[in-house]
């Protein structure tokens, strides 16, 4: 299905050529090389000073064993850190049960081979809370800019095809093209497979990244 606009065209720097406004997509694929996990600690006890405690000795603890499988200190941040009152509600009435303590951090995994042991590592030294992981790949923009010629191609394609429907015997010459995606770091194309189930360690499938372009093509009969 072609997907443009045909319009009537006049002016003073295009004579009577028709104009023809088309949009072209272009996609590549490619295996991620960097992945980015979060995993923290989450603590609860009545007394703030001891949920706290407890959080800072089992967030040290993990982050020790991080460190131990070669994951730079550099590549682990704080992603959150709140503190929240537990409440429970009893006819109608609401009951302070405590407190809640989660520090939250984001690890960045250079090598993926190592992506589940990370995780399994993580959890045996105190992690409870493992939110996402999301993967990518380090240098994305020479895929994009791939992407961004195939979508090229693929307007002037379709302005070409316009053409010949219409029955436009002419030679069409580009006009402007206009970028629509914004470069941003591609997003995963399949996500992680976690299964804590088994005794095996945690299978981490990083499956493939699509890394796309959109551009709008505006071509002109000569």
């Amino acid at each position: 299905m072609v997907n443009g606009l045909y319009n009537g065209y006049r002016g003073n720097d295009t004579g009577n050529g028709k104009k023809i406004t088309v949009s072209g997509e272009g996609s590549v694929f490619a295996a991620p090389n960097r992945a980015t996990a979060t995993v923290g600690v989450r603590t609860e006890n009545q007394n703030l000073q001891i949920a706290q405690a407890e959080n800072a000795e089992k967030s040290n603890a993990m982050l020790a064993s991080l460190q131990k499988l070669g994951i730079a200190k550099d590549d682990i941040k704080t992603a959150d850190f709140r503190i929240d009152p537990i409440y429970t509600y009893e006819d109608g009435k609401q009951i302070f049960q405590g407190y809640r303590v989660t520090h939250l951090y984001s690890i960045t995994i250079r090598n993926l081979a190592q992506a589940g042991l990370i995780i399994d590592t993580a959890v045996e030294n105190g992690a409870n809370e493992i939110m996402n992981i999301q993967f990518s790949v380090a240098e994305p923009q020479e895929l994009y800019n791939r992407a961004l010629s195939m979508a090229v191609i693929d307007s002037y394609n379709k302005a070409q095809t316009v053409a010949r429907t219409l029955g436009i015997q002419t030679p069409i010459s580009p006009l402007s093209i206009t970028e629509e995606t914004q470069k941003g770091a591609p997003g995963p194309f399949l996500v992680a497979s976690l299964d804590t189930s088994g005794g095996g360690g945690t299978p981490i499938e990083p499956g493939k990244l699509e890394i796309k372009a959109t551009v709008t093509g505006t071509y002109i009969s000569l």
